[in-house]
């Protein structure tokens, strides 16, 4: 069914965009259908190795070959400049600048490996929730006899501190989870021992929390 590739390549201020569209016997797929299209743009060779496991899981297929997405290697090309285009289970390889100028109404998605992800994660709550995190440090260390799992430690005037977080936090997962990361991080160089168990404190917190939705 597939049977040849086309390029279309537009330069404006000296600058080439390249896109490679999806082609066959029947004709050119239909692009101008963009509320089904999806965009995702990789900024590093690990984000899209990651991006075409997860469409191959998808079932989709180069639209121009039909093989699998790990089959065809295509990060050379446009490397961090590299998008990947959807439509139904068909994919096709742009650069940003191109699908900029060409889908204008078609939002780019900036595709991150779940490890990135929870890194963002670990900068966005440590950033956004500093004030609420030194009051935890404050109630955890109170008490040295048990610095880690003494509810105690997480109540002040009858408030649960803990509680109080999940209620003001929209992602509670990814704020135990960096925690998690963070704590288990640094205990080699920082608190040791009781910085595991604060990581695990939260691993057991976060468990809970799941199992009860």
């Amino acid at each position: 069914m597939f049977t040849r590739i086309r390029k279309l390549i537009s330069k404006r201020n000296g600058n080439q965009d390249v896109y490679i569209e999806q082609m066959s016997r029947e004709g050119t797929i239909p692009f101008n259908k963009e509320e089904t299209m999806k965009l995702y743009h990789v900024e590093t060779e690990e984000d899209y190795d990651a991006l075409m496991l997860e469409l191959e899981e998808e079932g989709c297929v180069w639209g121009y070959t039909g093989n699998k997405p790990t089959k065809d290697g295509h990060w050379y090309i446009f490397k961090g400049d590299t998008v990947i285009d959807k439509y139904d289970i068909y994919l096709g390889v742009a650069s940003k600048g191109y699908c900029e100028k060409v889908y204008l109404n078609i939002p780019i998605q900036k595709y991150k490996t779940r490890k990135d992800k929870i890194k963002e994660d670990v900068e966005y709550f440590s950033k956004c929730n500093e004030q609420i995190m030194e009051s935890v440090y404050e109630f955890i260390h109170q008490d040295n006899n048990d610095i880690v799992n003494n509810p105690s430690h997480y109540t002040s005037g009858g408030i649960e501190t803990l509680d109080y977080i999940k209620a003001k936090v929209k992602d509670y997962p990814s704020y135990a989870a960096g925690n998690i990361l963070k704590y288990v991080s640094r205990y080699e160089y920082k608190n040791g021992i009781e910085d595991l168990k604060k990581a695990q404190f939260y691993l057991n917190d976060l468990i809970e929390w799941m199992e009860s939705k």
